[in-house]
């Protein structure tokens, strides 16, 4: 709870403020009422502290009024620059020490405290006025009762709104401070002049204790500080300005009445007899110079300075909690107010706290405790005028802080002099309602929620007053009776007094306190009964009149005879005439059609009339205003000359448009036509361009299916001689490179209509990039340039992504940078531009979910080439387009770029391009690509080698195709493995095949003359006995509407044209089970002498490590020329390395870069 008290406001969690705002509903004049009301406070502590120091009470007095003065004046300062802060000097305070939230708080609180006790500590004294005037007459009155009244009557005016209380204030403030003026005046000028004077200066001064004075200093505060209330209220007025010049007048008055106040009692009320009683001291004072008047006088001032001052405090504390909720200091239920001005929860709030005070009961203890909160928030004005130096803000910093240090000494010197105690419990006491609120806002009771306050408000501005009349009638009859009855007893009891001389003066004193409690009351029974009706029928009158005012449209009200008797202002407009001069003229003076006789009116009709010199239309609606005494008619005049001469110019462009839209259609509907046939004809070449790119497609991987099945047979025998490899390996260099061209020219006929998809797979990030690193590292090594390979060493290692299409893409902006670069460099460099935190070798075992869940990667590829101009840029991405000249620009179909940024827009990782002629290029783009946990096994076969057969029984695979070359490859690929491989060359054929073997797989083509692959299928899945059978559909035809066909149509995996032995078998152990068996890590030297065993393995000699460490050093950079270059040279050093070198030499030409690594590691450390 405390550290929701030290919390800035800011930062405090606070509900949103309820929607009601304070009303500015108090005048100039009421404002300045409660400014002068603070005068009255010196009547309690000036009579007690001149009893208790005598002569020396002067000197408290003069300084707490010259202090007063100035903080008065720095208050109106403050209020200048907060004009609609609402609470006065304690809000002031708040945006001093908004750097210091709780000190701005305890100030404010302090001060809230230390009027919360005035409202019952002059219950007190009104209730002991009026025991001690009825004891003398022998009569006993209820002190308690009178007190709990005398407090709670403010508080039942205050309830009813803002208004009220300040009316009754200001009532009686100018009497009561006129008199009280009077008083001072008068007795210093009858002590200066009158012969009966004992002198206006004493004849010798006495000394006194510095504690005495600073303990009467201590309530003096409480008093001269008092007169700048009019700050509280200046957010009530709409002019503040005008209202924060009571402070000012305040402050002039406040040295007469203090000082002179004090003047009188130093020199007049000499006598100890006297003691503390304010009327006793007071009467002793004014006898001189008004006579017999002066108990009369007395009392009223009295009686008024404590209603008064209890009515400022009413109305001032719940400004204060106010503000502060709305500056969000304390709980949001205290910023409800009504629209008549009422704080409810502030109120009770107050009330309570009175109540509390009032139990109590000892009026010297209260004061204490209260006063001490009001000194401390004096204090920490004077600190926030300090720490506010050199801002506009601040008035007067130095002598604020003089008065700080003052003030201190007084709090500690004077609050000791009265109670260690009493001071202690004044210093906690605004951390107690701190806390207090601290519990409001956490509760859930329904008066501490704002949405109930806010909703009893409606409630009472809803309700209906029909009865009015009733109710003020009651109210007289109560207040008549009461008065009469009242009188009457009190007519009784003056009669049994036998004293006439005690009878004149108690009745007299009586009668005093008798008109002022009467009137509180009365205004107190009023205010709850008929002036809320009264305000609502004044409010509903207003609001009535305010919409007459601002209708937009002319409001007439007419009599019998059509004669305007009543106009608003846009009447005056439309006529453009002042309003008094449409009075009493009849309507149709103005509207030369419309009737005389104004019962004949229709009831809504179009009129003409002269707008000045041009005519116009009115339209004019009529209603009956009918009551028991007269009939009347109200008009309104709606201006339509703008709509009808729109609505005219609507009709001619009508008419034009129709026309228009007429010769339009016709158009549209031959226009139409031409864009129908336009776009049958644009289908037909587009159909005709994918029949004939499918066709082209088919047929051109039927041949690369044989060229390159028999390239793939012939790579696996081990009959092949090292010139026959080399041959056979350039077979397949030229069938995969023309089997590129014709998937670049799909690739472009799939952008084009829209049909290209991304497929994502998981793989393993850093082999893939190691791959595309060794593919183009032989490249630029062909044409003598560098090649650098730069990772970030935060690389991810399993990531999902489509590893073909992004493959493709590297290796085209790769393959373009090292094409055009004649000379110096090219440069790959793969950055993490979000990674995870680097982790230490602790952490390396933390769990994957803390790793995130995709990348953000950049890659960037450099070269020191050709460059290019900015008129070549704009053209590099286009379909066809090459930039290059004489040999580089024959080289290549042009389709390389304009298919990689297609790509790179389905990947949504736009390709950014800079280059400067002679100088290089630079490619990059950044893409995301997802975190892979399962991408293991995706990699175990490429690192496990070739698979040289299964295990298990012995498998039956049905090839269907109808041509030959086709099945021969994959018989050939399949039959060394150990598979039994039967042929089919149509569907039907197969499916008998299928039913007579039973296989364990079927491979199918779909294009097939008779029975082709789908009608296969469908015979395939009906029949109970074979339909589980797995079937791959193999065709030469890679657009996805095929694909997705063969797989509807029954497939249950799709292997394209021209087949891949590592594609092939990947499939079959995706649709089968079967574990396949691998070619052993060590091969056997290439000799018809040694025929391949794996217990060769042990005859290899291997050199020593540090060899084998290079080796594996230069594996791991992807160096494959100082790999060829190392083992030749161990081959010439030592001929019993032979074989060993034979086998990495040989990995090394087929760039298998992980099955070098994986020899190398079995070797190492053996």
């Amino acid at each position: 709870m405390f550290s929701w008290l030290t919390a800035s406001p800011i930062s405090r969690s606070h509900p949103e403020l309820p929607r009601l705002k304070l009303p500015r509903l108090l005048t100039v004049l009421e404002v300045w009422g409660f400014g002068l009301s603070g005068l009255l406070l010196w009547l309690g502590p000036g009579p007690a502290s001149n009893a208790d120091l005598g002569q020396p009470v002067i000197w408290v007095w003069l300084l707490a009024a010259a202090i007063g003065v100035i903080y008065n004046l720095q208050v109106k300062h403050l209020g200048s620059h907060y004009p609609n802060l609402s609470g006065g000097t304690p809000n002031y305070i708040t945006k001093l020490l908004e750097n210091h939230p709780f000190l701005a708080r305890y100030g404010a609180i302090g001060y809230f405290l230390g009027w919360v006790s005035v409202p019952s500590m002059n219950g007190i004294v009104l209730a002991g006025l009026i025991s001690a005037n009825l004891e003398s007459l022998g009569l006993d009155a209820p002190e308690g009762v009178l007190r709990v009244i005398f407090t709670a009557l403010p508080f039942v005016v205050a309830y009813s709104g803002t208004r009220a209380i300040s009316i009754l204030h200001l009532f009686f403030v100018l009497p009561a401070v006129g008199f009280f003026l009077v008083f001072c005046t008068q007795g210093l000028g009858w002590l200066a002049i009158s012969p009966q004077s004992p002198g206006f200066f004493p004849g010798e001064w006495q000394g006194f204790a510095v504690a005495d004075w600073a303990k009467w200093y201590f309530l003096a505060v409480y008093a001269a500080y008092g007169c700048e209330t009019a700050s509280g209220f200046i957010a009530d007025n709409p002019k503040p300005h005008q209202t924060l010049r009571s402070l000012k007048f305040a402050a002039i008055l406040l040295p007469i009445i203090y000082g002179g106040g004090s003047w009188l009692l130093m020199r007049l009320a000499t006598n100890r007899e006297l003691g503390s009683n304010t009327f006793v001291q007071l009467v002793a004072v004014s006898r001189p110079f008004w006579g017999n008047a002066a108990p009369v006088l007395v009392t009223f001032l009295i009686a008024a300075g404590c209603l008064l001052s209890s009515a400022t405090a009413v109305a001032l504390t719940p400004r204060v909690l106010y503000q502060l909720s709305r500056d969000r200091y304390l709980s949001p239920v205290f910023a409800v107010v009504s629209r008549r001005g009422a704080f409810g929860p502030g109120l009770t709030f107050t009330f309570v706290l009175s109540l509390l005070c009032l139990l109590w009961g000892d009026v010297e203890r209260v004061v204490m405790v209260t006063g001490t909160g009001y000194l401390s928030s004096t204090m920490l004005l004077h600190l926030g005028m300090w720490l506010k130096r050199g801002t506009a803000v601040s008035w007067l910093p130095r002598w604020s802080l003089l008065f700080f240090i003052l003030e201190a000494t007084v709090l500690v010197v004077g609050g000791l002099m009265w109670s260690g105690w009493d001071l202690a419990l004044g210093l906690a006491f605004p951390v107690v309602v701190l806390m207090f609120d601290a519990a409001i806002a956490r509760n859930r009771f329904f008066l501490f929620q704002s949405d109930w306050w806010i909703r009893f408000y409606r409630r009472q501005m809803g309700e209906n007053f029909q009865n009015f009349v009733a109710v003020q009638v009651g109210v007289l009859l109560v207040l008549l009776c009461g008065a009469a009855f009242v009188s009457w007893q009190v007519q009784i009891l003056m009669r049994s007094v036998m004293d006439a001389t005690v009878l004149a003066d108690v009745s007299a004193n009586l009668l005093v306190l008798l008109l002022l409690t009467v009137s509180f009351i009365g205004v107190a029974i009023a205010c709850w009964t008929s002036l809320p009706q009264a305000e609502a029928i004044v409010e509903a009158r207003d609001r009535s009149q305010l919409l007459f005012r601002i209708a937009e449209d002319a409001i007439m009200v007419l009599d019998n005879q059509g004669t305007i008797q009543q106009v608003n202002p846009a009447a005056s407009a439309l006529f453009n005439l002042p309003g008094f001069e449409l009075l009493t003229r009849p309507l149709s003076e103005f509207l030369p059609h419309f009737p005389t006789v104004i019962e004949t009116a229709p009831r809504i009709s179009e009129q003409e009339f002269k707008q000045g010199a041009e005519p116009g239309t009115v339209e004019v609606g009529i209603s009956v205003l009918e009551t028991e005494a007269s009939r009347e008619y109200l008009a309104i005049l709606r201006d339509v000359t703008k709509q009808k001469q729109a609505q005219e110019a609507l009709q001619r462009s009508e008419e034009r448009l129709r026309n228009w839209a007429t010769e339009l259609e016709q158009r549209v509907q031959e226009r139409t036509a031409e864009l129908q046939q336009a776009m049958e004809l644009a289908d037909m070449a587009n159909h005709a361009k994918s029949d004939f790119l499918a066709s082209m497609s088919h047929e051109l991987r039927t041949p690369l299916n044989g060229i390159l099945g028999y390239a793939q047979i012939l790579q696996r025998s081990s009959r092949l001689t090292g010139q026959d490899l080399h041959g056979v390996e350039i077979i397949q260099q030229c069938g995969a490179h023309l089997l590129t061209l014709i998937n670049d020219i799909l690739d472009l006929s799939k952008i084009e209509a829209g049909k290209m998809e991304l497929h994502p797979n998981e793989f393993h990030f850093p082999a893939f990039l190691q791959g595309v690193v060794e593919i183009c590292r032989v490249r630029s090594q062909s044409q003598k340039i560098e090649f650098y390979y730069v990772a970030d060493s935060h690389l991810p290692t399993g990531v999902k992504a489509d590893e073909k299409r992004l493959r493709q893409v590297l290796i085209n902006l790769l393959g373009n940078a090292i094409k055009f670069t004649e000379k110096g460099s090219v440069c790959l460099q793969v950055n993490v531009l979000e990674s995870p935190e680097s982790e230490t070798d602790s952490q390396t075992d933390r769990r994957s979910d803390l790793e995130p869940s995709s990348y953000r990667i950049r890659f960037e590829i450099t070269d020191t080439g050709i460059g290019m101009t900015n008129e070549q840029l704009e053209k590099i991405f286009l379909p066809f387009e090459q930039v290059g000249e004489g040999k580089k620009h024959a080289e290549g179909t042009g389709l390389g770029l304009a298919i990689t940024r297609q790509i790179l827009d389905l990947m949504e990782s736009p390709i950014e391009v800079s280059s400067t002629p002679g100088q290089g290029s630079r490619f990059s783009f950044v893409t995301i690509l997802e975190r892979a946990d399962d991408w293991v096994d995706s990699a175990t076969q490429s690192v496990l080698g070739k698979i040289v057969g299964y295990e298990g029984d012995r498998r039956t695979i049905l090839i269907v195709d109808d041509r030959w070359e086709n099945r021969s490859v994959i018989v050939n690929l399949l039959t060394p493995l150990g598979f039994e491989v039967i042929e089919a060359s149509d569907g039907q054929e197969g499916f008998e095949c299928i039913l007579e073997h039973q296989p364990d797989l079927v491979i199918t083509d779909l294009a097939m003359p008779e029975t082709d692959g789908y009608e296969l299928l469908n015979q395939l899945r009906q029949h109970p006995d074979v339909k589980t059978t797995p079937t791959i559909v193999s065709s030469a035809s890679v657009l996805a509407i095929d694909q997705h066909k063969s797989l509807a149509a029954g497939g249950d995996d799709f292997l394209a044209k021209p087949v891949q032995a590592e594609e092939l078998l990947q499939k079959i152990s995706q649709n089968i089970e079967i574990t396949w068996q691998y070619e052993q890590q060590t091969p056997e030297p290439e000799s018809s002498e040694h025929p391949r065993d794996s217990h060769l393995e042990a005859e290899v000699v291997v050199p020593p490590q540090d060899e084998i460490e290079l080796l594996l050093d230069f594996a791991r950079q992807g160096l494959i020329n100082r790999i060829v270059e190392e083992v030749q040279r161990l081959q010439q050093q030592e001929s019993r390395y032979q074989d060993f070198s034979k086998q990495i030499e040989q990995l090394a030409r087929k760039f298998e870069i992980k099955k070098i690594r994986a020899l190398l590691e079995s070797y190492y450390d053996k």
